[in-house]
């Protein structure tokens, strides 16, 4: 037997990665002793309208940027006033909620009760006038994917206690008082019951997120489509009304009300 540097000791499959450390150690040394120095210098590109044009750049991306600007000119819906955001709801987080129960009771073949998505995942307002792809691809520009879930009825009312905290709503309908506390949650017209089961589509983001509402031991069944993120559900929902002829307003719709006592 071999003894190491502490008085430990070592049989030769030790000795052997004890030799390797010690012979990694010295070799790291000695790079690093013969490390030359660098120095490292930078300048800042301003990219803006003083840069000269790349003719052959310009050509080559030409096809391709004819392809986008077709694209997301698109008419798909239109507004008939300029959608804003707005908590606790307003026009636009409900058009997006709404397309979420809607296309994802299609996507799943499933009834669907409610829907739920963030106000942070809407990132612009709209105009008022038509709606094309362009102007939905910045709204909602992430890759965030339709999911379908079967939760307790705890779920619920969990979510009608965080009603005004940024979360847009499709098929609930919540009365809080000033302090937050629910007066009222109903689900398609029904009170909301502890002890019974919500089917509810959302997105991949939030179930994996937002953990003081999507909690584990209220879930008991989840499916997260492979096709369609919340971009898509809104198109898909905005092309149907235009189909329709339906313009999209910017008032809520009652769902969230906060009821302040009368004087």
């Amino acid at each position: 037997m071999k003894v190491g540097p502490g008085g430990e000791m070592l049989d030769g499959m030790c000795l052997r990665s004890f030799a390797m450390w010690w012979v990694g150690l010295g070799w790291l040394g000695s790079l690093a002793a013969a490390e030359p120095e660098v120095e490292v210098a930078f300048e800042a590109v301003r990219i803006d309208r003083t840069v000269a044009v790349d003719g052959e750049l310009e050509a080559y991306l030409a096809p391709y940027r004819a392809g986008v600007e077709a694209f997301a000119s698109e008419v798909i819906g239109y507004a008939a006033e300029p959608l804003s955001r707005s908590r606790p709801e307003c026009g636009l987080s409900n058009l997006v909620a709404d397309s979420l129960r809607a296309v994802g009771a299609k996507e799943f073949e499933e009834e669907v009760d409610l829907a739920v998505t963030n106000f942070g995942g809407l990132r612009r307002d709209l105009p008022q006038g038509p709606l094309t792809m362009g102007l939905i691809a910045e709204l909602s520009p992430f890759e965030n994917y339709l999911t379908y879930l079967v939760v307790e009825g705890e779920f619920v009312m969990e979510l009608a206690r965080q009603a005004t905290r940024g979360v847009a709503l499709s098929g609930i309908s919540v009365k809080l008082d000033a302090e937050g506390n629910v007066l009222e949650a109903r689900v398609g017209g029904e009170p909301v019951e502890a002890g019974k089961r919500y089917r509810v589509v959302s997105i991949d983001y939030l179930v994996s997120t937002y953990d003081s509402l999507f909690r584990e031991e209220w879930i008991v069944e989840k499916r997260v489509s492979k096709n369609l993120v919340q971009r898509d559900a809104i198109v898909l929902r905005l092309s149907e009304l235009n189909a329709q002829g339906v313009q999209i307003y910017d008032a809520g719709a009652g769902r969230v009300e906060v009821v302040t006592p009368k004087k």
